[in-house]
This record gives structure tokens, C-alpha cells and sequence, in this order.
């Protein structure tokens, strides 16, 4: 029973994986439509907040891969582990090791997505000066 429980475990972490993928894409997305905005209007500003917007879509992409890894290990590693318990139960160690890649990718996921949320408040901050700008009574 205990060979089943290990290369099954990977399976159960996929479910948690996905809604992370689900919501991070969604962000993503968020930010290439921030993009077909600012191309709208083209000022000094616009090109401050590009900046940004570039910074946060690459730390969204080095997530989504880290989050796809994971998921490919998860697979691999019950896929192997269920091969290996056919005809060697004594190599789970290698569904072992894929469950501990995995997991690393989600952990390098989660800090990237950290990376993010704390430049997102940049961006909200440069959005605040910009409209307290526009709103100042010329004189």
C-alpha cells in the first residue's frame, strides 16, 4: 500500500497547481491588456509604467514555466513511480526526487508571484502620482 501512496501523492498536488496556473494567466493577461492601453497615450509616463508592465509580464512568464515544470514533474513522476511499481518497488526514490522537483518549481512559482504583487503596487503608486498630477489646479 505504501509504494501506491508515494507515486500517487504527485497527482494530489495537481489540482492546487492548476488554480495557481488559472490565476496567474489571468493576471498575465491583465497585464498585455495594461499594454494595448498605454499604446493609447504615448507620454513620458506611459513609458514609465511599460517598464514596469515589461518587469511584471517576464515575472509572470518565469512563474507560468516554473508552474508548467512542476506539473510535468508531478505526471512524470507518477507515471514512473507506477512503471517502477510494476517491476521494482524498491526504486520509488526516483518518483521521490521528480515530487521534490516539482515542489521546487512551485515554491520558485510562489516567489515570483510575490516578486510581482509587490511591483504591481508600484505600478498602482505611479498611477496614483499620475492622476494627482492631471487633478492639480494650474496657477
Amino acid at each position: 500500500m505504501f509504494t501506491t501512496e508515494v507515486w500517487l501523492t504527485p497527482l494530489i498536488l495537481l489540482p492546487g497547481v492548476a488554480l495557481l496556473i488559472m490565476s496567474t494567466s489571468a493576471r498575465f493577461g491583465q497585464v498585455q491588456t495594461e499594454f494595448h492601453r498605454l499604446l493609447d497615450h504615448r507620454d513620458a509616463h506611459a513609458r514609465i509604467l511599460a517598464g514596469h508592465l515589461l518587469q511584471r509580464a517576464a515575472l509572470f512568464r518565469n512563474a507560468l514555466v516554473s508552474l508548467y515544470s512542476s506539473v510535468g514533474m508531478f505526471a512524470l513522476g507518477s507515471l514512473l513511480g507506477g512503471v517502477v511499481n510494476l517491476w521494482r518497488p524498491e526504486s520509488l526514490w526516483v518518483v521521490g526526487g521528480l515530487t521534490i522537483l516539482g515542489i521546487s518549481g512551485l515554491v520558485y512559482a510562489s516567489v515570483e508571484l510575490i516578486r510581482e504583487s509587490l511591483l504591481c503596487l508600484q505600478v498602482i503608486r505611479d498611477h496614483s502620482e499620475q492622476v494627482k498630477n492631471e487633478c492639480r489646479p494650474e496657477g
